[in-house]
């Protein structure tokens, strides 16, 4: 008896993606797996660079630029706000003058969204 309940769970669970990726049939009572269908949807991805003053590039660490700890609240930009937020506390710890470069995107459904190039500088938008 616990054979036939476990083949009979079992053959259901199966038989939802395989209806989908197989057959491409999709059912209210049939459903597919769906793994992380909105972990890190809204999260933004940001790197900072610094001009030096010889011209070069060379990648900004925003924890030692702004002195937080890595586990802290600069961990995660979640919003367009945020970034904004640390965008202008980084213009002014490296100070007046400053050429900071930020390179951002955006996890949505349909991939990376670019929100923020480093074709201009940071600090003088």
């Amino acid at each position: 008896m616990r054979l036939v309940a476990f083949m009979a769970i079992a053959g259901f669970m199966i038989a939802g993606p395989v209806a989908e990726q197989v057959f491409g049939v999709q059912s209210a009572w049939l459903r597919s797996w769906t793994m992380f269908s909105a972990i890190g949807l809204g999260v933004i991805d940001a790197s900072f660079e610094i001009r030096q003053p010889d011209g070069t590039l060379v990648s900004l660490d925003r924890f030692a630029m702004l002195g937080a700890p890595r586990n802290g609240k600069l961990k995660w930009i979640q919003n367009r706000e945020q970034l904004a937020s640390v965008i202008k506390r980084l213009c002014s710890a490296a100070g007046q003058g400053a050429d900071i470069r930020v390179r951002a995107r955006l996890a949505t459904r349909g991939g990376w969204q670019i929100i923020h190039t480093d074709a201009e500088n940071a600090c003088a938008v």
